[in-house]
């Protein structure tokens, strides 16, 4: 393995062999200097690291005059003097190619991660146990020092894991199941905590055919995440015991977990040269370790481009997924929420939106358990201080951050820092000819080197002039040169210290060739909110119709003052987004007539989005949007209408901010942003009660209210409506219907009725249009469906559906349809309940219910399945276990999903699989307090137990179901209980 005859070891007790020969090295604070200098071998090493590994933190006061002393000595028990070598600020070991075995370690991983992923998976096999052969035992167990053990060696150890991991993924896609099942069952037991082996275990129990031992293996796993640190299952974890007991296909191929690496990079700039030694130096520190790298430099410098080159390539370092966001830290628009940030990491990661905490501690915990075991790469953008970078550092050594900001960190972030300054002469004068062409590039080599000097060597000047210049029918460098020497009154005013100055020049000159209209729209940029904007936004600032904004977005494309990020869709550089501010101001523009055309366009498209996708939610006007259409909308302004939102809260107008919050929460409160609808509502109720606007408080009350029963919080959504006092109209509504679906799904069914009693008396008010009497009769019915009435249910809902139809309210249709298909269930008309449900579920894939569909899926399934349909069945039970994981949906929902799974798997005759999913329903059920779907669980339990031959398990569950199905009032499911009991026997 190594190139000379000396070799050292850190993977273990300290090693040292020369020429062959161990060299003992006895004095316990040598074998400190040694391993301390070993871990950083063919590096400097600062005397400070040297003096805290071997010391502590409260080092004698003669420390630095006693470290070279056992430096000196060290030399000598090693036996040659040059092998350790003092630095400015310390002391480098070199140690030769291979001779170090942390080294080879480290080289062995890498090549197997790079075989793995070439495909080549017998030879990654044999490399990563090449690596793994590198450990003699505990890292650095005979060395004894408090801070290596603190620090270094849990760090070596989690490698050592990882590696491990790694190893028994290639086993897994080669087929060797029943070799790892023996090692991961000896590494569960020694490392209980630690998700990743415990479902390899699950699946590689599976393909050996175990199935049942890969469920325990997982109940295993939960009682033991449970016991030391109270919390449940990951996603990933849940992920495989779902395919498990969905049989999923995927289960036997060659995947063995459910990760899907993701890539959010931007493209590579083009064009992109220089920096060839700073790349080469960030480079070597991400494919390394794991590091922390810090780019900065000043405005313009080309950071962005910098990083994205860096992260593009050294991707293969990163087979797990690069994740990347601009923090916009020196943007005149708001910076994304720490919150908003993480959560849109998580979905990334393919974690559930409703699996996404709200909290951001929590958000900070979920995010680093993610990633842990993981290899990816985390870009942090245009970061303004380390207070916004901190919660977005992963905790796990697989990973690494790469950060721009424009200055230093000024408290320590233990990061390697590496500036960039501008281009040289030579290589400023490369990226205006590779664009200009060989001709000009020979012809007028001094106007090219003397535009590079006036551009002051910065990228984003050079690229602002090629914009100009490219495309010109004359290319005379000369004259622009003369142009952009001459400035204009802005550039005078620039200090000389401005970092900015030769940027604004460029600026100035892009700025003053544009027409008078597309100047116009470029000033008016400096306005948006949002991270981008599209052509309609654009019309709206300007007060134009689209194919003149888009005309003119083209022109400012060309000259490089905007840029396409996708269809129709246009971003502004920060720093030209301030020029445009600043130009808008000197014009005299009124950018308070400017702002509000876009916020009023926000607001009306919303407005009309909410028309075709919402319209019980009220109606203004015949709607001209297709479905389709709107939910593409949503979509696409998602982020900037959350800005406006932030935004009017924040600088006013304050009642756009509720008002856009009113517009669009049937979208949000159905897709599954949580955390950033969450946070825009707070700031619309904020600025609701700094106006004392009473209505509009309420109504974001009623929204929160909303959002935390989606999330499956019902006690906290009740607490916001008790704390809601409605007076108008809509909002005792709207406040009405949903404290009485919270009450139903909590089983206050007393107060449920009340409920609906209260939205009864509304019928006949001059405002109530036909939705308030469709959610009298659908309220109802849906409580005497819980208390055991399905035919008294069927009449109401049945009527409701009949006027919801002539109304045309597609999701309270779909809503009336839909529960009415349930009383059939229950009496037995499968094919009418069939039906009804698929012409529900076509209504809510129009209008985008992304939860209603989840749970009218699983009805479905359950219909079809007692109608004997058991293969279509198990189809649309898995579709809508699957979306339910991919889309999101409440715990509510999630459990009767579960529920309609084991009912089709019993049917199947695989009852211990029943069993699994029924528990797994109650689970659910109970962590939000869905006395329903506790029940239900529990009754299903007992048919699927005693077809499972554990009678006196069923009993149990017979005995805990009667008993709650009496406290609860569900008298169907008592009747249902005793039927599967008298089956059973």
């Amino acid at each position: 393995m190594t190139l000379s005859q000396d070799e050292f070891g850190v993977l273990g007790p300290l090693l040292v062999r020369r020429d062959g020969r161990p060299v003992p090295v006895t004095a316990a604070k040598h074998r400190i200097v040694l391993a301390t200098l070993l871990l950083g071998a063919n590096r400097s090493v600062p005397a400070s690291d040297l003096i805290r590994r071997v010391w502590g933190e409260s080092p004698p006061d003669r420390a630095g005059q006693t470290l070279p002393v056992y430096v000196m000595r060290l030399r000598r028990a090693l036996g040659e003097p040059q092998l350790i070598r003092t630095t400015p600020t310390g002391y480098r070991l070199d140690v030769p190619p291979g001779a170090l075995d942390l080294h080879r370690f480290e080289e062995w991983s890498a090549r197997g991660a790079a075989l793995a992923a070439a495909g080549d998976f017998a030879a990654a096999c044999t490399a990563y146990e090449d690596a793994l052969d590198c450990w003699r035992g505990a890292p650095l167990a005979d060395v004894p020092s408090e801070s290596l053990h603190e620090s270094e060696a849990p760090n070596l150890a989690e490698r050592r894991l990882r590696v491990t991991s790694e190893l028994v993924d290639v086993k897994l896609l080669l087929g060797r199941c029943e070799e790892v099942i023996a090692d991961l069952r000896r590494l569960t037991s020694r490392h209980p905590l630690r998700e990743r082996f415990w479902s390899q275990l699950m699946v590689a129990l599976y393909r050996a055919d175990r199935q049942a031992d890969a469920l325990d293996a997982y109940r295993q796993a939960s009682t033991a995440l449970a016991r030391e640190l109270g919390v449940d299952p990951s996603d990933s974890l849940r992920a495989v015991h779902h395919a498990i007991l969905t049989g999923d296909p995927a289960l036997h191929q060659p995947a063995t977990n459910r990760w899907a690496p993701v890539s959010q990079l931007p493209a590579p700039v083009g064009n992109f040269v220089g920096r060839a030694a700073e790349m080469t130096r960030v480079e070597g520190l991400l494919t390394r370790a794991a590091a922390t790298v810090v780019v900065c430099g000043p405005p313009g410098v080309g950071k962005t481009a910098f990083a994205i080159s860096v992260a593009h390539a050294v991707r293969d370092r990163y087979p797990d997924g690069q994740l990347y966001v601009n923090l916009r830290g020196h943007s005149t628009s708001p910076p994304p929420s720490t919150s908003a940030v993480l959560a849109r990491f998580l979905r990334a990661m393919g974690v559930r939106s409703d699996h996404i905490p709200v909290d951001e501690a929590e958000l900070v915990r979920a995010y680093r358990a993610r990633l842990r075991g993981r290899r990816v790469l985390v870009t942090l953008d245009n970061a303004a201080s380390v207070e916004q970078v901190l919660p977005l550092l992963p905790d796990d050594p697989g990973c690494s951050v790469l950060v721009t900001s424009r200055n230093e960190p000024r408290r320590p972030l233990r990061a390697t820092t590496v500036r960039l300054d501008v281009l040289r002469g030579d290589e400023a004068w490369k990226l205006l000819a590779r664009s200009l062409g060989p001709e000009a590039a020979v012809a007028q080599f001094d106007a090219i080197s003397e535009l590079a000097r006036l551009c002051g060597y910065l990228p984003l000047a050079l690229r602002i002039a090629l914009g100009n210049l490219v495309g010109a029918p004359h290319l005379d460098i000369a004259a622009y040169v003369d142009d952009l020497r001459d400035g204009d009154r802005l550039s005078a005013l620039a200090v000389d210290n401005d970092d900015t100055a030769a940027v604004r020049r460029a600026f100035d000159l892009s700025y003053g060739a544009l027409t008078p209209d597309a100047a116009r729209l470029f000033r008016l940029t400096g306005l948006l909110p949002g991270p981008d904007f599209s052509v309609f936004g654009a019309a709206a600032l300007l007060d134009a119709p689209e194919p003149v904004a888009r005309r003119l977005l083209e022109d400012l494309a060309s000259a490089h003052l905007v840029q396409r990020v996708g269809a129709d869709r246009f971003a502004v550089h920060d720093l030209l987004h301030d020029y445009a501010a600043e130009r808008a101001l000197a014009a005299g523009e009124d950018l308070a007539s400017a702002r509000r055309r876009l916020f009023d366009w926000y607001l009306r498209t919303a407005v009309e989005v909410g028309d075709v996708l919402y319209p019980e939610l009220g109606v203004s006007g015949p709607p001209r949007l297709s479905p389709d259409v709107a939910r593409a909308w949503l979509a696409a302004e998602r982020a900037s209408v959350l800005a406006a939102v932030e935004h009017c809260a924040e600088q006013g107008p304050r009642e756009l901010s509720w008002r856009l919050i009113d517009a669009v929460s049937g979208y949000f409160g159905s897709h599954g942003h949580h955390v950033e609808f969450l946070h825009a509502i707070d700031a619309a109720l904020g600025a609701a009660r700094a106006a004392g606007e009473h209505d509009a408080e309420t109504s974001m009350l009623v929204w929160l209210a909303a959002e935390h029963r989606n999330l499956g919080n019902l006690r906290l959504a009740q607490r916001y409506l008790r704390e809601a006092r409605p007076v108008d109209g809509r909002l005792v509504w709207l406040h009405t219907g949903l404290d009485g679906v919270v009450n139903l799904e909590l089983a206050d069914f007393a107060a449920a009725a009340a409920s609906f009693d209260r939205l009864e008396a509304l019928v006949g008010a001059d405002w109530a249009g036909p939705h308030v009497r469709i959610g009298v009769l659908a309220g109802r019915g849906a409580l005497r469906l819980l208390r055991g009435d399905p035919e008294g249910a069927a009449d109401l809902l049945a009527r409701g559906l009949e006027l919801a139809r002539a109304v045309d309210g597609a999701n309270v249709e779909a809503t009336c349809a839909a529960l009415l298909a349930r009383c059939h269930t229950a009496t037995g008309d499968y094919p009418r309940a069939v039906d009804l449900l698929r012409g529900a579920l076509a209504s809510w894939h129009r209008t985008g219910a992304r939860h209603a569909r989840a749970e009218g899926t699983a009805h479905l399934a359950a219909a079809l399945c007692l109608g004997g349909e058991h293969p279509e069945a198990l189809r649309t039970a898995q579709r809508a276990l699957a979306l339910v994981q991919e889309l999101g949906g409440s715990p509510r929902i999630e459990s009767e999903v579960h529920n309609a799974l084991g009912l089709v798997l019993r049917h199947l005759g695989k009852p211990t699989r029943a069993v699994a999913a029924h528990l797994r329903a109650l689970e659910l059920a109970g962590s939000c307090e869905y006395a329903y779907g506790v029940v239900r669980s529990h009754t299903h339990l007992v048919r699927a137990l005693a077809a499972d031959g554990r009678r006196d398990e069923a009993l149990h569950h017979a005995r805990v179901g009667r008993e709650l199905a009496v406290r609860g009032g569900f008298g169907a499911f008592e009747r249902m209980i005793d039927r599967a009991l008298d089956d059973s026997t």
